[in-house]
C-alpha cells in the first residue's frame, strides 16, 4: 500500500501540493483518513465482485501480491501511473485460467466500463471546469483563491474516500481484512502519499500545466466517477478517470498545453497494466506450479 500511495497517490494529493495549496504532509493525513473511512464506510461494493471473480487460495494469493508489487515499483520508477485494479484484476484473470475458468463472464461487463468511464469523465469535467472558471470571472481574486483552498482539501478527502470505498474495498474483499489490518493499509498509503512528489511533478506539470482550479475539476469529476462505479459494484481505476479528466481540463483550455509524449505513454499504461498483469501472473504462478 506504500506503493499505492506513492503511485496513486500522485495524481491527485501530489498534484495540488504542487500548485502550493498545501504541503504534502496536511495532504497525506487527509489522503490516509480518506482512505481508511472509505473502505471501513463503503469498501462492500467493490468487495462483492471479487466474490464473483472466483476462488484465490493462499499460493496464489502470495503470486498476485509479488506481480502487484513489481509492477508498482516498475511503473512509479519510470513516472508512469498504474492502475491497480486493472493490473490486479488482470493477474486474477490469469490465476482463474491455469485453474481451469474459461468463462470470466463478470469481467466483460467491467472491461467495457474500465473503456467507457475516462471518456466520461473527460466529458463531465471539462463542462465542470467550464463552468467553474466562468463564475470566478465574476467573484473577487480573494474570494476564489479562499474558495479553491477550501475546495482543494474537501476534494483530496472525497477522492481519497472513493479510492478507499473503491479499490482498497475491493483489496480488503479478496484479503478478507479486518478494521485493523485496513487502518494500517490507510496509513501506509499516506506514507506512500507523502513521498509522492516525483509522481507528482510528472502527472501535474510534465503531462499538462493546469491551475489549481483545474486541478480541484479534474479529481472531483474524476471521483464522481469512480463513486458512480463503485455503488455499481465495480472496481475501476482511479488513475484512469483522473487523468482522463484531466485531459478534459487541458481540453477546455486555451492554450493547451500537452506533453505529447508523455500523454501517449501514460494512455499505453492503461492498456497495457491488465495486460502486464496478466501476462507476469500466468508466467510466475506457471513456474511456481512446476516447481511445487
Amino acid at each position: 500500500m506504500y506503493l499505492f500511495g506513492l503511485n496513486n497517490g500522485a495524481v491527485f494529493e501530489g498534484s495540488l501540493s504542487g500548485t502550493g495549496i498545501f504541503n504534502y504532509a496536511s495532504a497525506a493525513v487527509i489522503v490516509g483518513a480518506g482512505v481508511f473511512l472509505g473502505t471501513v464506510l463503503q469498501g462492500s461494493y467493490t468487495a462483492k465482485f471479487a466474490e464473483r471473480l472466483g476462488p484465490l487460495n493462499f499460493q496464489d494469493g502470495v503470486v498476485l501480491l509479488i506481480v502487484q508489487l513489481v509492477l508498482f515499483y516498475a511503473f512509479t520508477k519510470v513516472n508512469l501511473p498504474l492502475s491497480i485494479t486493472q493490473s490486479f484484476v488482470g493477474g486474477w484473470a490469469a490465476l482463474l485460467v491455469l485453474q481451469g475458468y474459461r468463462e470470466l463472464v463478470s469481467l466483460n461487463w467491467l472491461v467495457l466500463w474500465w473503456i467507457l468511464s475516462p471518456f466520461i469523465a473527460l466529458a463531465g469535467t471539462a463542462v465542470l471546469y467550464k463552468a467553474l472558471r466562468r463564475a470566478s470571472y465574476r467573484a473577487k481574486i480573494s474570494t476564489v483563491s479562499y474558495l479553491v483552498r477550501v475546495f482543494a482539501l474537501l476534494s483530496v478527502f472525497y477522492t481519497s474516500f472513493v479510492l478507499g470505498a473503491n479499490n482498497v474495498g475491493f483489496i480488503a474483499g479478496v484479503f478478507n481484512l479486518n478494521i485493523l489490518e485496513i487502518f494500517l493499509l490507510a496509513v501506509a498509503a499516506a506514507l506512500g502519499a507523502l513521498a509522492a512528489s516525483g509522481m507528482s511533478k510528472a502527472v501535474g506539470e510534465d503531462l499538462i500545466v493546469v491551475g489549481a482550479l483545474g486541478i480541484v475539476s479534474a479529481i472531483v469529476g474524476g471521483s464522481t466517477v469512480l463513486l458512480g462505479l463503485t455503488y455499481l459494484g465495480l472496481p475501476a481505476s482511479l488513475t484512469t478517470v483522473t487523468l482522463g479528466a484531466i485531459i478534459g481540463v487541458g481540453v477546455s483550455s486555451k492554450p493547451r498545453t500537452f506533453n505529447t509524449r508523455y500523454l501517449i505513454m501514460v494512455l499505453l499504461s492503461w492498456v497495457l497494466a491488465f495486460l502486464l498483469g496478466f501476462a507476469v501472473t500466468y508466467a510466475l504462478d506457471l513456474v511456481v506450479r512446476l516447481l511445487s
